[in-house]
């Protein structure tokens, strides 16, 4: 499909290799829409990895040694899941899913071998993710939702709720605005930027709509986040390329548009940042145990409970579904009890579920990504490397607010951010292939 992305290998290994980036396009693409279909994409698309890996000529990528890191995490799971299963044998069929769950992160190195460093491989991923989102977007459309949304409702679309729906029109933003920047760097058609334009305005609106704090703040550090490290690279490469006229232009129309959608938006804004302001005043001053259970206190409370739990046992963790019955057993009103399941932390709740040493794992996989991210700039693709470290400051800053990696929210941003960047880490970063 794409020449970078090929191998060496017969009749059989070339079909497989056609069968495998079917799948994985289906996979990324439908798993919005259909999580069946999704499901039995994934299926296809292990078989196919584990059927060329076998057959992969290249020694040092066959055994490379983040196959070590996978292999130390299930280790770890299966020995967590005997504690777990003991500890809390009413919940011991979950605490199997919850492990095959957090294991999945490590497709990513599936999604790394596939792409083989390829640019343009990388590009269409991160596309079939957005356009899945588009399509499940469209084929679910309700004007009574948008209409709502602009009337000041927080709105969902449908989709698992409106906080992880906020994140996905703000991956869709990333993407789009790399897109719209390509498009104005490459030609001078007004017409080829009338798409990623109006993709860039509908994802600010679905951003706004949604109302999702910890989004509008992730959305804001990445902002700050590219500035800062477009000073601390080579900084006369960096700002030449900032500075650029068509950039420059870019960049201020840009800035523009944000400024107009947030006032035409002000008093939703405004409502949404005022709410809970008396549990803000409560957290600075140190008052903890006067802080309600609204949405910011519910998060405080629990997460000092959590932060209880992971000093009990802070090496290998509770067990990867621990967390509703840990909740059960807390100090919180019957209604959190039965309403929430979780920690509201991305990173609590991997440590709590697999204790530091499965933190440790995930953070080196996460780590290998982001050196490929980084390679990105050394190999002069400025464009990628600039919309793979803010989507990654993104999921790393919602993930404070709300436990998006143990959802299938989380696992399919990881694995596209995680396969892409990976992908960079073990092949190299080839640009015309």
């Amino acid at each position: 499909m794409f020449s970078g992305t090929q191998v060496a290998g017969g009749r059989y290994e070339r079909f497989v290799r056609n069968c495998g980036w079917i799948a994985l396009s289906v996979y990324i693409f439908s798993w919005f829409s259909s999580l069946d279909v999704s499901r039995a994409a994934e299926v296809i698309f292990i078989l196919c990895f584990i059927f060329l890996w076998f057959r992969e000529p290249d020694r040092k990528i066959r055994y490379n040694w983040v196959f070590l890191v996978f292999l130390a995490f299930v280790v770890l799971e299966v020995f967590v899941y005997f504690f777990a299963i003991e500890r809390f044998p009413g919940f011991a069929d979950g605490q199997l899913k919850g492990a095959r769950h957090i294991a999945k992160l490590f497709l990513c190195i599936a999604v790394a071998w596939w792409l083989r460093g390829s640019v343009r491989a990388a590009i269409y991923l991160a596309a079939i993710f957005v356009a899945g989102f588009l399509f499940a977007l469209l084929i679910g459309f309700d004007s009574s939702q948008w209409l709502m949304g602009f009337q000041g409702h927080r709105v969902g679309f449908g989709f698992t709720n409106s906080q992880h729906t906020a994140v996905y029109f703000a991956m869709a933003l990333v993407f789009s605005v790399c897109w719209c920047w390509y498009c104005y760097q490459k030609s001078t058609s007004i017409l080829l930027l009338l798409l990623p334009a109006g993709l860039v305005i509908l994802s600010i609106v679905g951003v706004i709509i949604t109302q999702t704090r910890a989004v509008w703040l992730g959305c804001f550090i990445i902002l700050l986040l590219i500035s800062v490290v477009a000073v601390f690279l080579k900084k006369k490469e960096a700002l030449t390329l900032l500075s650029a006229p068509k950039s420059g232009l870019f960049f201020f129309l840009g800035a523009i548009l944000s400024v107009v959608l947030i006032w035409q938006f002000s008093p939703l804004i405004e409502k949404r940042l005022g709410y809970e302001n008396q549990v803000i005043e409560d957290l600075v001053e140190g008052n903890l145990q006067n802080i309600s259970y609204g949405s910011i206190g519910n998060r405080i409370n629990t997460w000092r409970y959590a932060i209880e739990k992971i000093q009990e046992r802070p090496l290998t963790g509770w067990g990867g579904e621990s967390r509703k019955p840990l909740i059960d057993e807390g100090p919180f009103p019957d209604r959190v009890k039965k309403r929430y399941g979780h920690f509201h932390n991305g990173y609590i709740d991997i440590t709590l579920a697999y204790g530091l040493l499965g933190f440790s794992l995930l953070a080196i996989l996460t780590w290998m990504s982001l050196k490929g991210v980084f390679s990105l700039w050394r190999q002069g693709e400025p464009i990628l490397f600039f919309g793979l470290l803010s989507a990654w400051g993104l999921f790393f800053v919602v993930n404070l607010f709300e436990s998006y990696i143990i959802f299938k929210t989380g696992l399919y941003i990881y694995l596209v951010l995680g396969g892409i960047g990976l992908s960079f880490y073990l092949f190299g970063v080839k640009r015309h292939e």
